[in-house]
């Protein structure tokens, strides 16, 4: 029974630290230097991901990531007309 307590905790150890290290965040130089932008004037119904998608991003959490510090946003509140820069080499 001990045996088993302890292989239970081990294994919750281990699977959360994979967990934290795989979605740790990227660090802010990894995404704005070197990284050539575009404008884009949001449109009605654009949302980031769907903007991931027009401009054919494979990672959309890390297109949708790099461009909210680009363009410091707290959240992914979009208006029309607005402007946003995209990257365009991830």
């Amino acid at each position: 029974m001990k045996l088993r307590i302890k292989f239970i905790v081990v294994l919750y150890i281990f699977s959360t630290l994979i967990i934290i290290s795989s979605k740790s965040p990227l660090k802010n130089s990894q995404t704005i230097d070197n990284t050539a932008t575009i404008e884009y004037k949001i449109e009605y119904g654009d949302t980031l991901w769907s903007i991931a998608s027009k401009f054919n991003h494979k990672n959309h959490e890390k297109f949708i990531y790099i461009v909210k510090n680009l363009n410091n946003l707290e959240d992914a509140t979009l208006f029309v007309d607005q402007i946003l820069v995209l990257p365009t080499n991830i």
